[in-house]
């Protein structure tokens, strides 16, 4: 949850060397954007391991904000952090039906194998097509 809260509502990034805000509760409270953008809060590097345990305060304006480099060193450490998180299953996009599968049983992950192999059988005759 805290992640969400310090990205999503209020999560603030660089552009151009300025710090900018994205998050939903930023933009939507123009007395806690004056405030973010100010110099009064802390300011933190985002860093998902910091930030994930880090509280929020959901009555007042927030004393810190984690700022990331820019979405796309934001969207690498997320995808990093969430990699680490242990689960007993994983997820993988069918982008024919834009679905996710859980993948949870050895059948599924076998079904999902079959499918990239028949994909990547079709992309190896296409580039043999073009060479």
């Amino acid at each position: 949850s805290q992640l969400y809260w310090f990205t999503v509502e209020f999560g603030l990034c660089k552009q151009n060397g300025l710090i900018k805000a994205y998050g939903a509760g930023l933009l939507s409270s123009y007395g806690e954007l004056m405030y973010a953008l100010s110099n009064k809060p802390e300011y933190k590097p985002f860093d998902p391991e910091v930030t994930a345990t880090h509280p929020y305060q959901d009555q007042a304006f927030q004393p810190v904000y984690f700022i990331a480099e820019n979405f796309e060193d934001a969207k690498v450490k997320l995808q990093n952090y969430a990699m680490k998180i242990k689960k007993p299953f994983a997820l993988h996009h069918d982008p024919f039906t834009n679905s996710i599968e859980i993948m949870n049983t050895p059948q599924k992950v076998k079904k999902a194998l079959c499918q990239m192999k028949e994909e990547l059988k079709n992309l190896c005759l296409a580039l043999e097509n073009l060479s």
